[in-house]
């Protein structure tokens, strides 16, 4: 069965955790906005055993709505500690992977498409040092039509830029 969610509220659906860190809230708020109902807050689209999931096209317009109410419609959030993970977890993998040998094609394009699919949430990271490094190190992925295979040097290349996410980020 193919997964159809993916962390971070990138792909598309979004979860409790993934409606809070676009909000700039925290999960416990928005646990207690959707059992409330209040904030106008749209019904889930599933339940899974992890808690309810929203489809993008049903949560991201109530998020925008939302966040202008609230005044949080001002600057770009700083990368979170899960998206800075996230990200060089993924382009660690990826990079582990074309070291293989023999390389596997499939594994390698499902591995840059999960790398791929934090494109959107990277690039809604503010403009700071953090924000600017995880662009950088997806920036190799970012073209869906190129084959992973080619992507070997720049995906390497990118490796150091995961030690400087490191170091300028206090919550490492």
């Amino acid at each position: 069965m193919p997964s159809l969610v993916t962390v971070g509220g990138v792909g598309d659906f979004y979860g409790i955790a993934e409606i809070a860190d676009a909000m700039g809230l925290s999960r416990q708020l928005v646990a207690v906005w959707r059992k409330r109902r209040s904030h106008g807050i749209p019904e889930p689209d599933a339940e899974l055993a992890s808690g309810p999931i929203w489809r993008r096209e049903t949560v991201e317009p109530w998020i925008e709505r939302t966040r202008g109410r609230l005044g949080l419609a001002g600057a770009r959030e700083s990368a979170s500690r899960s998206l800075r993970l996230r990200t060089c977890r993924r382009v660690l993998r990826l990079a582990a992977l074309m070291l293989e040998e023999p390389q596997r094609p499939r594994v390698l394009n499902e591995a840059a498409d999960q790398l791929r699919d934090l494109i959107h949430e990277v690039d809604q990271a503010a403009d700071d040092v953090v924000g600017a490094l995880l662009r950088e190190l997806i920036e190799p992925v970012r073209d869906p039509d190129a084959p992973a295979e080619l992507l070997r040097v720049p995906v390497i290349e990118s490796l150091p830029l995961v030690t400087a996410v490191a170091r300028n980020s206090p919550d490492w």
